[in-house]
């Protein structure tokens, strides 16, 4: 990974000048700070005014940091107030790349934003201190994306993720205020200077919150018990890191690596606000001489890559035999000469299947410029009654011939999505499989639900939670089904988070493809997390890799997806669901909503299935010719919130269905390829006539003829089910009951 010159968005507080830490701590080289601060006005001393966006209490030391860090420090006034306070930024506008003139409080990033790129004209990233702001988070990845910088937000999701292994070795840790004790490891020293929660008075001001030794475990004590009075447990975390407003610090020492002299203040007084609020005048200060330190950028902590459970299941994989025979040693399928586009109605979604153009010319952006037309054609005649565009794709499909392609392709489906959080993807080359004339071929899932109630997840910042989103897709869309909603989960590459490089052990080809697996699985699990996942209603797995080793991976994808469907014994110590985010509390949202995202379980929820009903959610390995940047697997996955699930297995065949609402079926067919087409007629007319029938895809490894199969084709080298059972071809359906 290339290292990138970051401009560090600084407020003071503790976390914007810890994520410099993990900037440098990552090989990067910070060249600019920037800060925006209230409008100054001689008359006026007011320390602090009231934004949503910004901290701004102790602005008035902000001007040291430039002494004490020995970077350029650029500041500008905040102008105008929170005019756009959806907790997605934007989220109506009509592109969302464009510049816009406005009065709202964070378009005053973009002129400070721009002067510190003229000045450091190598400037390529920004950097932010968002932990579980996902008000916040978007408005910085907006301005970064129309600035085009790298969002970096190392501390996105901390309180969820694996403890360092430094802390999870020290027996006197205090787990709920985990990064203040990660700080406290490297030698910061953040100051309270306001609080504003009934569980924490003026007694705490100026108290360090990452003070080392048994002081500062002692005031986090203190937080976290003062912040249990008033706080759900699932969002304790959240307040204790003051991610809701229940306090603000100043940042005025750290290790020495960044930190070339502390800030002292000569003067404090103690100011009060209305409602219990009270904050520090801070006068006198300056910048003074420190003492060295030996603690290094490696001394700043960071995650673990895996959570136990899958730390787990990596260490458990068992060691895979393969079988004799020559079965599932497959030819690659022969050139297809026909791909039909096929659309399917259900009452939720529509589908549209197989798009290709090779007639609009022999290169994919000429092609991808032809599915474009088509497929905005096809959107206008979905419903006489109702207006569809692009806009309500939520899960998208794309076959490549050739890896070579994605750019050329990439670069025209782009502009197909101009709004916040594109449809969820998975995209695969399939080489030869295709037909010979075709570079592209695109299957759309189109919501036909009021746009109002869907839901997305489009982090694009950089942290160490999940890769982040480089392209014009989104990690998940979740749509509603009455009670119930599905959730499309975009495919997942075992991409590191920290670097966005392929994960690598270093040793075997087995050991780095384990890695790899159970890597991409817990990105999966993740996104399924914050989106409050309850069940999963089936997984493929797609795979490249030499011929000899196929077989393994297969059986290694399905040994994972079958442990992490085992029952296991959680104690509530352990339950880890996504936090509440802060911001929505303060943005008013309803309490019933609040109450439904807080509500803790494992994934999968076992709670929602009968006793002793079957576990494991269907599942598929196929093997394609190529996944994005050399991978050799990609987890994609379809969730579900839900009440009840229920799973049915058979001896080709296993379904999940939630709510009694909606089906998953996974088929398994081992027929020869004569009897293939037989096979695939009677799953026709069994399946495929009903009107609920939401969506059938068939991955298979013969070429079909035109008219066969009523839904989308996924041509690959080799398929395989359960126990890497090798199949002809695996069909996936999605239903919607009555």
């Amino acid at each position: 990974m290339p290292a990138l010159n970051v401009i560090a968005l600084i407020s003071g507080g503790k976390d914007s000048l810890y994520s410099i830490l993990h900037c440098i701590r990552n090989g990067h080289r910070v060249v600019a700070l920037a800060n925006l601060h209230p409008e100054l006005h001689p008359d006026n001393d007011n320390e602090d005014i009231d934004s949503f966006m910004y901290q701004t209490i102790g602005h008035s030391v902000i001007p040291l940091y430039e002494t004490a860090l020995d970077i350029p420090l650029y500041r500008a006034p905040i102008t105008g107030g929170a005019v756009d306070t959806a907790r997605i930024y934007r989220h109506d506008a009509a592109d969302q790349s464009a510049d816009i003139t406005s009065e709202d409080e964070t378009e005053c990033l973009v002129p400070l934003l721009r002067r510190v790129m003229q000045a450091h004209p190598e400037a390529n990233a920004v950097s932010a201190g968002a932990i579980l702001s996902t008000y916040q988070r978007t408005r910085i990845e907006n301005v970064a994306g129309r600035l085009g910088l790298v969002p970096l937000a190392w501390l996105w999701m901390y309180p969820s993720l694996p403890a360092p292994g430094e802390r999870e070795m020290d027996p006197l840790t205090i787990e709920e205020a985990g990064l203040l004790e990660d700080m406290a490891g490297c030698g910061c020293d953040a100051r309270i200077i306001k609080v504003a929660s009934g569980g924490l008075d003026d007694g705490f001001l100026w108290e360090s919150v990452s003070g080392s030794g048994n002081g500062g475990r002692a005031l986090r004590r203190k937080i976290v018990k003062g912040m249990g009075r008033f706080a759900v447990p699932e969002d304790i975390r959240g307040a204790v890191l003051g991610e809701g407003g229940e306090y603000e610090t100043l940042a005025i020492d750290g290790p020495g690596f960044l930190w070339k002299q502390r800030i002292e203040i000569e003067t404090r007084e103690v100011g009060t606000g209305e409602g219990g609020v009270a904050f520090m005048k801070l006068k006198g200060a300056k910048c003074v001489p420190k003492s060295g330190d030996e603690i290094t950028p490696q001394d700043v902590r960071n995650p673990a890559l895996l959570d136990p459970l899958f730390a787990a299941a990596l260490e458990g994989i068992p060691s895979i035999s393969t079988s004799d025979s020559d079965l599932w040693n497959l030819v690659p399928s022969p050139a297809w000469s026909i791909c039909e586009p096929h659309y399917r109605r259900s009452n939720s979604t529509w589908t549209i299947s197989n798009l290709v153009a090779p007639e609009a010319g022999p290169g994919a952006g000429e092609q991808m410029d032809g599915i474009v037309a088509k497929a905005e054609a096809a959107l206008k005649t979905i419903s006489e009654s109702t207006t569809r565009s692009t806009e309500d794709i939520v899960f998208a499909t794309v076959l490549l011939r050739s890896m070579d392609d994605f750019t050329l392709m990439n670069n025209v489906y782009v502009s197909l999505f101009k709004k916040p959080n594109p449809p969820a993807r998975v995209t695969v080359a399939c080489g030869n499989a295709l037909p010979s004339n075709v570079k592209v071929m695109i299957s759309f899932a189109v919501d036909m639900g009021a746009r109002s109630s869907r839901q997305g997840l489009h982090v694009q910042s950089r942290s160490y939670w999940a890769p982040a989103n480089i392209g014009p897709y989104s990690q998940a869309m979740s749509i509603p089904l009455q009670d119930s909603r599905v959730v499309y989960i975009a495919g997942q590459i075992p991409l590191e988070p920290a670097s966005m490089d392929v994960a690598t052990a270093g040793k075997s080809w087995f050991e780095d493809y384990c890695l790899r697996a159970v890597l991409s699985l817990q990105h999966l699990w993740r996104i399924g997390d914050a989106m409050r996942v309850d069940w999963w209603l089936g997984g493929v797995a797609f795979l490249t890799g030499e011929v000899k080793n196929i077989e393994s991976q297969a059986k290694i994808a399905w040994h994972l997806w079958k442990k992490m469907h085992t029952r296991v014994e959680i104690s509530d110590s352990d339950d880890e669901r996504s936090q509440l985010d802060a911001w929505d509390i303060k943005y008013g949202r309803r309490a019933e909503e609040l109450m439904l995202e807080s509500v803790s379980s494992t994934l999968p929820n076992f709670s929602v299935l009968d006793e002793d009903a079957p576990t494991v959610s269907p599942f598929l390995a196929v093997e394609v010719d190529e996944l994005p940047r050399g991978s050799d697997v990609e987890w994609q996955g379809l969730g579900s919130r839900c009440e009840q699930a229920a799973v049915e297995s058979k001896a080709d065949c296993v379904s999940a269905t939630v709510d009694g609402r909606y089906r998953y079926i996974g088929l398994e067919v081992t027929a020869s390829q004569e009897s293939l087409e037989l096979s695939l007629r009677e799953i026709m007319a069994t399946h495929c006539q009903d009107k609920g029938l939401a969506q059938a895809v068939l991955y298979t490894t013969q070429p079909i003829a035109e008219g066969l199969w009523d839904g989308q084709i996924v041509p690959c080298r080799s398929v395989w089910g359960r126990d890497g059972r090798c199949l002809t071809a695996g069909i996936v359906l999605q239903e919607e009951l009555v």
